[in-house]
């Protein structure tokens, strides 16, 4: 597959999931919800109140997993159509979220039944399986039409506005990198997807510029700044390759 195609599965994807970013979390997380509690009942004969409000079992709730992963998959196969087959076919990897993976790559474990009833465990873990990367695009699509699609600006929005949402809660904590946190990579990602930025292959602009946040950042620092590191976001636009805006 040349990379002209590849970029076609990209934007393909991008303009697939748009659509659904219209729709709340929690109601995508209640759409989800009731299919798995449907199978459930399939399964078990019945899941009425009486079996919701008991205790839970940790065989209870592998089958929450299964019927939650199986309704991802036919839910990522109905939006994506044979996209996530052409992917996987030209040897592309798993994508954005796991959406062109292959099922047994969606099988992240079989959870445990940590919650008192089986109706807590329900809604802890029979969630939309992709609502994360739905908020990405959605937050992604925000910000490029509050730029009116000038790409620096965008970008700017998003990197400084995912710090803000970060900053407070991470601020001190070392496991993990600050543009990890951020999501640095996913936010530029769907950015050169949505701003039509041409780049062949997306992703590598997301690996591009994490590789930019770790090289402008102080050695050992994390969230002990007060805002982005110095030069992150010029560094940024240069690996990017973007010209600035003129007026």
């Amino acid at each position: 597959m040349n990379n002209s195609a590849v970029r076609e599965l990209w934007d393909r994807t991008y303009l697939a999931l748009l659509p659904w970013t219209d729709i709340p979390r929690r109601e995508l997380d209640a759409q989800c919800r009731q299919a798995v509690t449907a199978a459930l009942a399939a399964l078990w004969g019945e899941c009425d109140a009486a079996l919701l409000d008991g205790a839970a079992t940790d065989e209870q709730v592998h089958a929450i997993v299964a019927a939650q992963t199986v309704y991802g998959l036919g839910w990522r196969d109905a939006v994506l159509g044979d996209i996530a087959t052409r992917a996987r076919a030209a040897g592309l990897g798993d994508g954005p979220g796991r959406l062109w993976a292959p099922p047994e790559r969606w099988n992240l474990g079989r959870g445990r039944a940590f919650r008192a009833t089986l109706r807590d465990n329900l809604s802890f873990f029979a969630r939309h399986p992709r609502s994360q990367e739905l908020r990405l695009v959605r937050t992604v699509r925000a910000a490029v039409a509050a730029a009116d699609a000038d790409p620096r600006t965008a970008l700017t929005l998003l990197y400084r506005a995912a710090w803000t949402e970060h900053a407070t809660e991470r601020l001190g904590w070392s496991d993990a990198e600050w543009w990890q946190y951020l999501g640095i990579d996913e936010l530029t990602t769907w950015a050169v997807i949505a701003l039509r930025i041409p780049m062949e292959e997306p992703d590598r602009a997301g690996w591009a510029v994490e590789e930019v946040a770790e090289a402008v950042s102080p050695k050992d620092w994390t969230w002990t700044g007060s805002s982005l590191p110095d030069d992150f976001l010029e560094a940024a636009f240069d690996t990017l390759a973007l010209p600035v805006r003129e007026f």
